[in-house]
């Protein structure tokens, strides 16, 4: 069956932890000189900066400003994904966004829940941001994939329209029914540099992220109503 290819222009959001540095972390280093070797250094070993290289022609001193070259919005296309993403096996590295932010909190609950539950982390606080991208391409809508789909299949498909050079997919997950997706397998068509939004705590009790804490409207959450808010939409 052929899926339609649809002109998509509008904002998807994710979550991001945010135990990232926003300033230079080579500041504390002293002289000027001091900081460009362990800048330089660290370009020998780091995929973003590698990749950062590739798209400037090898001057990773390039304007940083272009959204293009901005941290969040390249970062995600320059580490190999270990485990796949709903759209691709691994290691393709793509970028994974939800529609609206309801959608984008239940992902990142699910995703972070599943990281934790494998590394049997204690009780702890996550620290996340909501990171809101403009997104302006043509992209193959799979919104109407039979819900039985199996992985495999989806992968294969996903793979082949990567191949085909398509910028992506929009998709909805089983999990959570009442929320739209959109994989993006190009930077190119994230038009605007990414805008960081709300934080939030989300709190694990060693087996499920119960509550979360929005730092900007000062009130818990509890996890059901995110999750079953999505179903629900």
């Amino acid at each position: 069956m052929a899926y339609p290819q649809i002109s998509v222009d509008g904002q998807y959001r994710r979550l991001i932890p945010s135990k990232w540095p926003t300033i230079d972390i080579y500041e504390k280093f002293g002289s000027r000189e001091m900081q460009a070797v362990a800048a330089e250094i660290e370009t020998i070993t780091n995929p973003r900066l590698a990749a950062k290289a590739r798209i400037t022609g090898g001057d990773i001193s390039a304007d940083s400003n272009s959204p293009r070259l901005q941290n969040w919005n390249h970062a995600p296309f320059a580490y190999p994904m270990p485990e796949g993403t709903y759209s691709l096996p691994p290691p393709y590295s793509v970028l994974e966004l939800a529609a609206e932010e309801r959608g984008a909190l239940a992902r990142a609950i699910l995703r972070r829940e599943e990281f934790l539950s494998r590394t049997d982390e204690p009780a702890c606080g996550i620290d996340m941001r909501m990171i809101t991208n403009r997104v302006v391409g043509n992209f193959v809508d799979l919104r109407g994939l039979p819900a039985d789909t199996s992985q495999t299949a989806r992968w294969m498909m996903g793979r082949q329209l990567y191949e085909d050079g398509v910028h992506g997919v929009l998709f909805k997950m089983t999990e959570l029914p009442g929320s739209e997706f959109i994989c993006v397998f190009t930077n190119e068509v994230l038009v605007d540099r990414g805008v960081q939004g709300a934080h939030y705590r989300f709190r694990w009790d060693g087996q499920r992220i119960g509550r979360l804490y929005d730092f900007a409207a000062d009130r818990d959450m509890d996890r059901n109503d995110i999750i079953a808010g999505s179903m629900a939409a």
